[in-house]
């Protein structure tokens, strides 16, 4: 029988003066998923939370040699949970008579040390299991203990058998957002459990991608992207550090000024500091080279700079302005910060909408990176999740049509007009470019790009050059 809370309802009780402490990591790491499920980005909450847990005067300070491997495992934690939490939440179901009578932070709790279980092999499940049950006995209830410890040692159990096919198949639980139907679960259903993303995108994806393209997708939202570097041309030694790294067994993939590796190397702390290198995802990077920005006519505006990371490489691909605006005061803080540190002059930041700047003169490059629905970088933004509906695809869309068709009015004749977004939606791509076209006869395609499906870099964007005819 699956264990269930006691009838009366359960007390939030009191921590016990001789309770163990939680260990640091994880405390991190719930402390991160409580406030990212509450709203918070992911990467702020966990941040904030590193930053607390690691305070000094803390057990885990800095000077201590295991708070960088403490960090380390709270970030995977946190991230990881969150990939992987309709799975989770799915197995967990399972074993559960009625899940939604255990608290919120009970719930959360076991979905995180159940991913220790399951998909981190260097920490034994008995080890997981006891920080958890001490965790529920002494902060959340004491009667709830023994629940915790038969469900994560069900859990252990489990193991690899949570793919087998036959469990993922079982018919649709309660908590689960699919047809209530006797019999196995649908296809939708069972992509969405096997790879942790909501039935509804699952089946989206199958309507427009096929069977095969949909699984390389969603296999690649759960697992950690590679790290994504642009070296700077301009910085001496950059270019010579490129060559080093691409050579590297760690690098799956490089572009002209770019890599993505599996491992950081010994130096990255070293290359960030000094300027040859910046973070970027190499999927991104290589949207807009195969876009040609580095030719790109100048100025040119980038009208949904965000925190400039285009920006800033289309400032260092080629000489001239590079007009950046965005509607945040925040992000533009962040992009003034990061391109005074680089010493990047040649960027000009200004607050402003995209669909609301109208320029003096006609531009004759704009870049439109716009807003979407994220679809294609669940793996490095997996709070996504927590958050897309199907109704955001089609209110994105609009947005973007929108912005499109202001910027078509920005355009001097021959200028380009570059689309870029990083999710898979066809109404937010091809589509979009394809009723832009329609309206819009003056207009032609010169290039399109599309992450391949079978990409190593976990990350998918597609991008469009349009060319003003006048």
């Amino acid at each position: 029988m699956a264990p269930s809370a006691p009838r009366s309802g359960p007390r939030r009780s009191r921590p016990r003066a001789v309770a163990p402490a939680l260990p640091p990591a994880r405390r991190a790491a719930l402390l991160a998923l409580e406030r990212c499920l509450r709203g918070q980005d992911i990467q702020a909450a966990l941040d904030g939370a590193l930053a607390e847990v690691f305070a000094p005067g803390k057990d885990a300070r800095p000077g201590n040699p295991a708070a960088a491997l403490d960090a380390a495992l709270a970030t995977e934690l946190a991230y990881g949970t969150l990939r992987r939490k309709p799975t989770l939440d799915f197995i967990l179901a399972t074993l559960l008579r009625d899940p939604g009578a255990l608290p919120a932070p009970m719930r959360l709790l076991l979905a995180v040390a159940a991913y220790e279980i399951l998909f981190l092999d260097k920490i034994p499940a008995y080890a997981s299991t006891h920080w958890a049950t001490e965790q529920v006995k002494t902060a959340i209830n004491p009667r709830l203990g023994k629940v915790c410890n038969a469900v994560l040692r069900r859990v252990a159990d489990l193991g690899p058998g949570w793919r087998d096919e036959a469990f993922l198949r079982q018919p649709p639980l309660a908590h689960e957002a699919a047809p209530r139907k006797a019999g196995q679960a649908d296809g939708p259903l069972f992509l969405a459990r096997r790879f942790g993303v909501p039935r509804w995108m699952a089946a989206l994806w199958l309507d427009t991608r096929g069977p095969d393209h949909t699984r390389a997708l969603l296999a690649a939202t759960c697992e950690a992207p590679p790290l994504g570097l642009r070296l700077r041309p301009q910085v001496p030694g950059a270019m010579e550090r490129h060559a080093q790294l691409a050579a590297l067994p760690s690098c799956v993939g490089a572009t002209a000024t770019g890599v993505a590796l599996a491992a950081p190397p010994p130096d990255l702390a070293e290359l960030l500091a000094d300027g040859l290198a910046v973070r970027q995802s190499l999927a991104g990077q290589a949207a807009l080279e195969a876009l040609g920005a580095a030719s790109w006519p100048r100025p040119v505006w980038d009208a949904c700079c965000g925190r400039g990371g285009k920006s800033l490489l289309l400032a260092d691909a080629a000489p001239g302005t590079v007009l950046a605006s965005d509607p945040s005061a925040r992000r533009l803080a962040g992009l003034n910060a990061e391109r005074r540190r680089l010493g990047v002059p040649d960027v000009a930041p200004f607050r402003a909408r995209a669909e609301a700047f109208s320029p003096r003169h006609p531009l004759r490059a704009i870049l439109l990176d716009a807003p979407c629905s994220g679809l294609g970088v669940l793996s490095r933004r997996p709070d996504t999740l927590l958050r897309r509906t199907p109704q955001d695809v089609a209110d994105f869309a609009r947005v973007q049509a929108r912005l499109l068709r202001h910027a078509a009015t920005c355009l001097a004749p021959g200028g380009l007009l570059a689309y870029v977004t990083c999710t898979l939606t066809p109404a937010e791509n091809e589509g979009q470019v394809d009723a832009f076209l329609t309206d819009h006869p003056r207009f032609h395609l010169k290039a399109i790009h599309t992450t391949p499906h079978d990409s190593p870099l976990g990350e998918f964007f597609f991008a469009s050059l349009l060319e003003y005819l006048g």
